[in-house]
């Protein structure tokens, strides 16, 4: 192993902590254990490196120390928010604007929830407060919609009023949103230096650094959302980077963030918020480049893990973009890959409804603590999990490679329990758990594709996850997709981490503007210079080679006045009078194809709000051709309740790890890998490709 070659990526998820290694001649290691939010996420981290290190021959010094990148997903930001416990946050606001919070926008009772709590009106309320209303402070100041200062802070005055807030309120954040300080930020760095000056600890979160975008209320969130997250995410981060320093990675730690890249950790801890949901577009990532690959246009990549079902998607070959995300009913605007997520996953927990008496699968999750019944960690609740263990689709003594096993007598006994009270067996309720379980991953699904204008009959879906191999014969059949492809085999259930680990550096770079077609060229020469100019230098001064240094540009256009609708255009390089012209054009068959021909408008014009540019450093990480395999023939049947089938069927058994490219397999069939499985079911064929991923389809369609 050559030295400084390597390329790693470790990604938490809410029951595992995944780790994938890529090294220069090809190989692609693999590591998986239980995640440890219950102590410190970081153990679960240096446990995967040390699996890592141990099935590359090396100790976990040798291993970091031939490291030339290690990226790292975390959910620590996302756990912060969804279970409340960040920072005490203040809020410093243009004077009159101190409740913008506290009032949001209608939406915000029913922002992000699923539809059944969306319609039951009378239960639905404002998510709790982010800021405590004395933690509130409102100052003198204003600059208008172009950036001329109406009203300059009294910096002395404002000062004071710092110190009494300050020692009043026990915060170890500070927040700054001020009107249109997107357009000129000087009051807001002002009043950032003030503070520093008083509490040189305190995180600051700046509202024309954090999200310098139209929306007074999502800057504000966004802003906000930064603070409450920043001290326990820069302390987690911070401390990560030392434990695997001292243990010999010599380059700086990187962070992926929820746009699809990664940046250095001393960018991500002044801005945490980009870290939010970063695991999931790990996954995205990853299924964008291998689409890239294997030429794939249209691809629906989900990711199914222990706790969450997450679904995005590759359109034209490009991952989709969101520029509003949504979390804890609270909407902030910031770039990110738009991956969207239900409580659908192995470690989800079947129930009986005390209202219908119907069988339910979620969205309660057993995690990795207690876990499923079959982990004997003491868990009591029947999970999709043990399902599958109790149908045969999972082999209890070959879980996470053979060190974990399953109890499949306790599984059952918890699955009978639950079926007693339906009248069903142990195998017809896990039968029924699956069902259900899958329904609700293809009904994602449909709503990414069908509800938006898109027809899954065009899209390859991507399976991946632990669990997501297991399922995906079930909703993919649902849907009427072209296929399922499980990305690099075993690597699947860990292709979040792949994506974390291969991924491009990057950041975006956005500025405001008001440019109504037909479009002045030389004001979109002017602008995306003086963005190209700050990207460059933003990444050089972290340390990055100018001459490695990437610009895409992008603009952000919209109906006239529009707020809601945007399309995001990619815009070719050179001077802007060579591609203005044809702008609108572009933007009418953009929006034409989202939102469909109806809703084309010929009576409103087209303005262009944004302009954003991506300063990248590629990674140089792409997937490698694979060793052919070997397997000519099964190793073993065994019988398995198949719940298209209902009945117990004779199944064959397969070595997924070494399978031969020319062996195709017809279900039924298990194709057994180290960390996950895949399901065959009758009527269906799997194949093996050049880069080893596993590709099922019907009979009729190979």
């Amino acid at each position: 192993m050559q030295a400084d070659s390597v390329k790693i990526g470790v990604d938490i998820g809410g029951t595992f902590t995944d780790g994938i290694a890529l090294t220069p001649d090809g190989r692609v290691a693999q590591a998986k254990t239980l995640s440890t939010h219950d102590t410190n996420p970081a153990d679960g981290v240096m446990r995967a490196v040390a699996l890592l290190a141990a099935s590359l021959g090396h100790d976990v010094e040798t291993l970091l120390q031939t490291t030339d990148r290690f990226s790292h997903g975390t959910t620590i930001g996302t756990n912060l928010v969804v279970e409340r416990k960040g920072t005490r946050v203040g809020l410093i606001t243009t004077r009159g604007h101190g409740d913008n919070l506290r009032i949001m926008r209608g939406a915000g009772r029913v922002a992000g929830l699923p539809i059944d709590r969306v319609f039951d009106v009378q239960k639905t309320k404002k998510p709790a407060a982010l800021v405590a209303p004395a933690c509130v402070l409102e100052v003198d100041e204003r600059v208008d919609r172009h950036g001329e200062v109406l009203v300059a802070p009294d910096l002395p005055r404002i000062r004071a009023q710092l110190e009494e807030f300050l020692k009043s309120q026990p915060i170890d954040a500070l927040a700054i949103s001020l009107l249109w300080s997107f357009k000129n930020p000087v009051h807001e760095e002002q009043i950032a230096a003030l503070a520093r000056d008083i509490r040189p600890d305190l995180f600051l979160s700046l509202s024309s650094q954090v999200s310098p975008r139209l929306g007074e209320f999502e800057r504000t969130v966004a802003t906000v959302l930064n603070g409450y997250i920043g001290p326990a995410s820069r302390k987690y981060m911070t401390e990560t980077a030392h434990r695997l320093r001292s243990r010999g990675l010599s380059n700086e730690l990187l962070i992926m963030q929820s746009h699809g890249g990664v940046v250095p950790v001393t960018t991500a801890v002044d801005v945490p918020l980009a870290t939010l949901d970063s695991g999931p577009t790990g996954g995205l990532a990853a299924a964008a480049g291998l689409a890239t690959t294997l030429e794939q246009l249209n691809v629906v990549a989900t990711d199914m893990g222990g706790t969450s079902f997450d679904v995005g998607l590759v359109v034209g070959g490009e991952p989709v973009l969101a520029e509003a995300r949504v979390i804890d009913q609270y909407t902030y605007r910031a770039p990110a890959l738009d991956v969207r997520s239900i409580a659908c996953g192995g470690g989800s927990v079947a129930w009986i409804d005390p209202y219908s008496g119907s069988l339910r699968v979620g969205p309660s999750s057993a995690g990795s603590n207690p876990g499923p019944v079959c982990y004997a960690r003491g868990g009591t609740e029947p999970t999709v999990t043990d399902a599958d263990l109790v149908l045969g689709l999972l082999d209890p003594g070959g879980f996470l490679g053979g060190t974990m096993s399953l109890d499949i007598d306790a599984a059952r006994a918890a699955l009978a329990e639950l079926g007693a009270v339906l009248g069903l067996s142990a195998e017809e309720t896990a039968a029924g758990i699956l069902r259900i379980n899958n329904n609700n991953a293809a009904t994602l699904i449909r709503q990414r594709t069908v509800e938006q204008g898109l027809d899954p009959r065009e899209f390859m879906i991507y399976a991946f996850g632990g669990a997501g191999p297991v399922h995906a014969w079930g909703f993919a059949a649902d849907l009427g997709a072209a296929g399922v492809l499980i990305p690099l085999g075993n690597g699947a259930s860990a292709l979040s981490a792949y994506g974390i680990a291969s991924t491009d550096v990057f950041r975006y770079f956005d500025t405001e503007c008001l440019l109504p077609a037909p479009f002045d060229h030389e004001e979109f020469d002017r602008l995306l210079y003086q963005l190209e100019t700050t990207a460059s230098k933003a990444l050089t001064e972290v340390g990055f080679d100018p001459d490695q240094i990437l610009l895409d540009r992008f603009a952000l256009l919209r109906y006239a006045e529009q707020y809601a609708y945007s399309i995001r255009l990619p815009l070719a390089d050179g001077d802007a009078e060579k591609w203005t012209a044809d702008l609108s054009a572009r933007f009418t068959d953009a929006y034409s194809r989202l939102y469909g021909s109806g809703a084309v408008s010929l009576f409103h014009g087209i303005e262009a709000f944004a302009l954003r540019v991506r300063a990248r450093i590629a990674s140089g990480a792409r997937p490698q051709p694979q060793s052919d395999g070997s397997t000519r023939c099964h190793h073993a049947t065994k019988d398995v309740f198949w719940p298209d089938a209902m009945r117990w069927v004779t199944t064959l058994i397969w070595d997924g790890s070494d399978l031969a490219a020319d062996s195709p397999v017809d279900g039924p069939a298990i194709v057994q890998l180290p960390h996950t499985s895949v399901s065959v079911p009758a009527g269906h064929r799997l194949t093996r490709d050049l880069w080893g991923n596993l590709l099922l389809q019907p009979v009729e369609a190979t």
